[in-house]
């Protein structure tokens, strides 16, 4: 059997040449775009997280700081010594600590007593600072250039600085960023630690997070080379999605194929076998002593595909150059039905879709004259519905009302279908002997709330009165809309609101509980 589908397939190496192009780009695009936004967003976590560890350690760093400060007085005897040297032997972060008064003069600190004053820049940031801390790069004469300082001041004046390497304050940073993303931490504007001259490639992105309350900020970057090293180890899955996406979208064409060509075939057998089913829509006339109607409208249910829309089964039918058949088969089922109904159909008109094109055809009428002689109960009770899906040229024009004339001479009865949607205007009405004038249901369903669609069906209804034409208001669902209509004067309607689409027996039985008004 799959010998046999792909034997429909035409220019098999143009299709998988296209669906392997297809699931390449595809498959490139899913990993390629993924991969990016799945590393921005790891770049934010990471960043986030890497802000909250320093702050976390900065936090500590001060809760240290003040803890000794609380136990220190203005004197540098040996307990003071000993105590700033025990703190800062248990210390996590600070390699040093040293103890200053208000007049910002270091009088002690863990290596013994001192005298030198803190900067005036550092002593104005203390005293400016909400909790009077700060922190600053300074050089040390212990731990060399660009050493972190840390500061703070009890509110009495006495305070306390404690020193530390900026690689002690940065391998939180590194413990969460590296060896993946590279960084930049600074405070105020200089540089405080970074490994941004190891990036060996472009950066892709970059996220920068500030500590406004130690001044500090932190940019990290997302290397290329990070991308691209994914990018590989993805590639066995890259290509493995690539091969079963292209076996998907080629099954699926091959089933698709398979299946269009199924349906054709169930169609085209189902119109010749005369195995389609018809249902009817009443038409309810709104006026006192008038008579319903009825509208034919194909259905099938396949025994393969399940229930077939009646515009897949029509747009099939054309394509099969069946639709002239697909019409007679409804037009003799119509034919039947009043012959196994004829007490209840005695007074009840009803009318079938038909093509344009087919009306357009010579051998149209003299064929339906044929069926009527079939079916002389058809005859004063049949009707055709005409949708005008194109403008008429110029040749078509005056051969359309010669069959339109000759149709009604078999009395036949002509209805324009969904007017308003096509290319039926109002001098369309007046060219052709049409009977029956049915409003489309877009126009029913926007009348209450759209003056301007209110103003033209007045105006349509004005004009078809004028021509004689009768007028059906389809698609009619609600009691407002149908009071609409009714305030427009249309006096049949067709809809939901009554009745649906329904199997003979079952319209014959609406009938009978809905006596003629």
């Amino acid at each position: 059997m799959f010998e046999n589908i792909t034997g429909i397939v035409t220019s098999r190496k143009r299709v998988i040449f296209f669906y392997s192009f297809l699931s390449l780009f595809i498959t490139s695009a899913i990993f390629t775009l993924g991969l990016y936004f799945s590393l921005l967003n790891d770049l934010d976590k990471r960043t986030d997280a890497a802000k909250n560890a320093l702050s976390d350690r900065m936090n500590g760093i001060f809760t240290e700081l003040k803890q000794v400060a609380d136990e220190s007085s203005l004197a540098c005897e040996k307990p003071d010594l000993k105590r700033l040297r025990r703190a800062t032997f248990y210390s996590p972060t600070l390699k040093e600590m040293g103890l200053f008064n208000s007049d910002f003069i270091v009088y002690c600190s863990s290596l013994g007593p001192t005298n030198f004053k803190i900067y005036n820049s550092i002593a104005s940031r203390i005293t400016h600072s909400a909790d009077r801390k700060t922190v600053s790069l300074v050089d040390s004469n212990t731990l060399g250039e660009s050493t972190f300082f840390a500061f703070y001041q009890r509110p009495d004046g006495l305070g306390i600085n404690g020193l530390a390497s900026p690689e002690r304050i940065a391998v939180s940073v590194d413990q969460i960023l590296l060896p993946d993303y590279f960084y930049e931490l600074t405070i105020g504007k200089q540089i405080f630690s970074s490994n941004r001259e190891n990036i060996d490639s472009n950066v892709l992105a970059e996220q920068e997070v500030s500590l406004a309350d130690w001044s500090m900020s932190l940019a990290v970057f997302l290397p290329s080379s990070l991308y691209w090293r994914h990018l590989g180890t993805l590639s066995p899955f890259i290509v493995a999605s690539w091969v079963l996406l292209f076996l998907a979208f080629y099954i699926g064409h091959l089933v698709l194929i398979y299946y269009r060509r199924s349906l054709r075939h169930c169609i085209k057998r189902a119109i010749k076998n005369n195995a389609m089913d018809v249902h009817f829509q009443p038409i309810v006339s709104l006026k006192e002593g008038g008579f319903h109607e009825m509208e034919a409208l194909i259905r099938w249910r396949s025994f393969r595909h399940g229930q077939v829309s009646p515009l897949v089964i029509v747009d099939m039918a054309d394509r099969l150059g069946l639709i002239d058949d697909l019409t007679w088969m409804v037009i003799r089922k119509v034919g039947d039905f009043y012959r196994e109904y004829p007490e209840q159909l005695r007074h009840i008109k009803i009318s079938v879709n038909v093509d344009r094109h087919s009306l357009l055809k010579e051998c149209f009428a003299p064929r339906l004259a044929d069926i009527l002689e079939e079916y002389p109960e058809l005859k004063g009770r049949l009707g055709l519905e005409v949708t005008e899906t194109s403008v008429l040229d110029s040749a078509e024009l005056p051969l359309m009302v010669s069959r339109f004339e000759h149709i009604k001479a078999l009395g036949v009865g002509l209805s324009v279908d969904d007017f308003g949607t096509g290319y039926a205007g109002l001098d369309f009405l007046r060219r052709f002997p049409y009977d029956t004038l049915k409003l489309d249901q877009i126009f029913i369903a926007s009348l209450r709330d759209d003056q301007f669609t209110r103003q033209i069906l007045t105006s349509v209804t004005k004009l078809a009165k004028e021509l004689n034409m009768e007028l059906v208001a389809e698609g009619v669902e609600r009691e407002d809309q149908l009071n609409a209509v009714r305030e427009l004067g249309v006096d049949r309607v067709q809809g939901y609101y009554f009745c649906r689409p329904l199997p003979k027996e079952q319209v014959i039985a609406w009938f009978e509980e809905n006596a003629f008004p």
